[in-house]
């Protein structure tokens, strides 16, 4: 199949959390099942341009069997600070590369890339995915996401021939933007297991920070109000009786980091806090190991990598109720929930963990599991399968 991706932000830009890792990993499994993968995105590198020879070399010879285009925005400042991408070269070009595909899928909703892709769409009548990646509910900037639904978003979900759902949760949220459940497809997140089967040693990420014999609670993801960080530090300052407790915030600004710094200040814990800023796939990797326990303090969340991450690696992790896995993830004692926004219920979790064997047969199971069942491959397989029945059912379009 000729399969087209259309997303604001991919590799290299991992800074934007996991919907650029899960669109990349899903790619490259697409393409190493002999598929054509085409994908269609932004410069936007985070806080910066991808640099222009990075662009120059991936469009050139391509990226792990995947063609990338890449399509410059007005201003960086405005797609990484309120996520307001407009290439305009894009617009130009998106109806004839969207014809040279089968099937396209369009990872998140509320982008002028997915308004000129949906019209493209129709007008070729050809079939195509949307994966929201937990955006759908009106979380921040309401006003303007009911602006936007108003005028494309309730189309561009309409006309969709399917709806990958990360979710339990955005399984009902689809329901409730009138998404018929036979449009709705699980598409939990995924990991590279190749990536994870054979681990660094312990210790590398602990001395490169100096926090050798510290017990790490690690946090990964971007700085943001959603993810709660706020609520983690909170739940440290409550285990003072706990004094090798170390807290690792891993991962790129995206407008908290200066009240978490503040916070952690005035509740005098500097010295049980690193910041590390973002974080490549080996440096993460080194402190998954290095950690005695990894927290994803989320005020919302669809289908969290850092717990598949986590797990992978064979340490323990503390999820926030507003994951909701329903049935998704099978329960095991390796992973556990506090309630969102408690920062008295994380502790207790927290100082739970403590004493408990890292080699426990529980993480060994969940570590198989997550490597079995939530790889990119078998995404990737689903994914197939997916296109594949819209293809042969023109009707849906």
């Amino acid at each position: 199949m000729r399969i087209g991706f259309v997303i604001p932000y991919f590799y290299p830009a991992m800074g934007y959390g996991g919907t650029p890792r899960i669109a990349y990993e899903m790619a490259r499994a697409l393409a190493r099942r002999s598929h054509q993968v085409q994908v269609l995105t932004t410069d936007s590198g985070g806080h910066n341009r991808i640099p222009a020879d990075v662009i120059s070399e991936i469009q050139k010879n391509g990226l792990d069997g995947i063609q990338v285009r890449y399509y410059g925005n007005v201003s960086s400042d405005l797609a990484y600070r309120h996520r307001l991408f407009f290439p305009p070269r894009f617009f130009f070009d998106v109806k004839q590369r969207l014809f040279e595909n089968d099937i396209v899928h369009i990872h998140d909703l509320r982008s002028f890339l997915a308004v000129a892709a949906h019209s493209a769409l129709c007008s070729l009548e050809k079939p195509y995915v949307l994966s929201p990646h937990g955006g759908l509910q009106h979380l921040g900037k309401k006003p303007a996401k009911a602006v936007f639904d108003l005028l494309w978003g309730k189309a561009i979900l309409r006309d969709a021939a399917a709806l990958c759902a990360v979710s339990p949760a955005e399984e009902r949220d689809a329901m409730m933007f009138g998404i018929g459940p036979e449009r709705i497809h699980r598409c939990a997140s995924a990991i590279d297991a190749n990536h994870f089967s054979d681990l660094p040693r312990r210790g590398e990420f602990a001395a490169r920070w100096r926090i050798n014999e510290r017990q790490i609670v690690l946090f990964l993801g971007r700085l943001h109000w959603v993810k709660g960080v706020d609520i983690l530090i909170e739940a440290i300052d409550l285990l003072k009786e706990l004094p090798n407790l170390h807290l690792v915030i891993a991962g790129p600004d995206d407008g908290a980091e200066r009240k978490l710094r503040s916070l952690a200040t005035e509740k005098g814990l500097n010295g049980r806090i690193t910041f590390t800023g973002f974080l490549n796939d080996t440096q993460k990797t080194q402190a998954l190991v290095d950690s005695h326990v990894v927290v994803v303090p989320s005020r919302s969340e669809g289908f969290p990598l850092a717990l598949l991450e986590g797990l992978a690696c064979g340490r323990p992790v503390i999820v926030s109720s507003a994951c909701d896995l329903g049935d998704w993830m099978p329960r095991n004692p390796a992973w556990s929930t506090f309630r969102s926004g408690d920062a008295p219920d994380l502790a207790r979790q927290l100082r739970a963990t403590w004493g408990k064997s890292s080699g426990h047969q529980s993480l060994l199971e969940a570590r198989h599991l997550v490597l079995k069942d939530f790889s990119a491959d078998a995404l990737a397989a689903r994914a197939e399968a997916l296109y594949e029945s819209l293809l042969k059912a023109p009707t849906l379009v």
